[in-house]
Order: structure tokens, then C-alpha cells, then sequence
């Protein structure tokens, strides 16, 4: 999963506590991607159970190049299949 911490309905902080919550969700992979770099938070998302922390470049070439290394990243992860297919509430 691919998550922006700034979500217009429900924050990231929250999607993030449902989803490790969650036995049906909870060993899904979490990837964060955000601006923000100060060392506190990204201890505290960390501790809520995020697997990988980017921080999102501003400017926008630097953006378009860290997405396609993210899309490198993501190509030879190992994800069990079971895992792919999530049942909703």
C-alpha cells in the first residue's frame, strides 16, 4: 500500500493504525510517501507500523525520478499471494 499521510476525509496516521490493526490487513506492506522528514515523525510512524518511509521530493523532476525508483523498488518486492486479495468489512 501506498499511502500520503495527507488524506482529505481520513488522515494517514489513521489509515495506518486501521490497517495494522487489522488481523485481515495488518501484514499488509505500507509505504509512506510524504514531505515531511522531521526525525520524530518518521520514529512515530515507524512505530505504528510503516515497512518503508520516503520522503517526496518537492521539486518536480526530483519527484518524477523518485517515483520511478519507488516503481523499480516495487517491481522485485516479494509480496505472498495471500496477501493480494483482501477481503473488505
Amino acid at each position: 500500500m501506498l499511502l500520503d499521510l495527507h488524506l482529505p476525509i481520513v488522515d494517514g496516521y489513521t489509515v495506518l493504525e486501521r490497517v495494522k490493526r487489522d488481523e485481515r490487513t495488518q501484514h499488509i506492506p505500507v509505504i509512506i510517501l510524504t514531505t515531511m522528514d522531521e526525525p520524530a515523525e518518521v520514529e512515530r510512524r515507524y512505530a505504528l507500523g510503516c515497512n518503508v518511509y520516503i520522503t517526496k521530493p518537492v521539486e518536480e523532476t526530483k519527484f518524477i525520478a523518485a517515483l520511478r525508483q519507488l516503481g523499480l523498488f516495487m517491481s522485485i518486492v516479494q509480496i505472498p499471494a495471500g496477501l493480494l486479495a483482501v477481503t473488505p468489512h
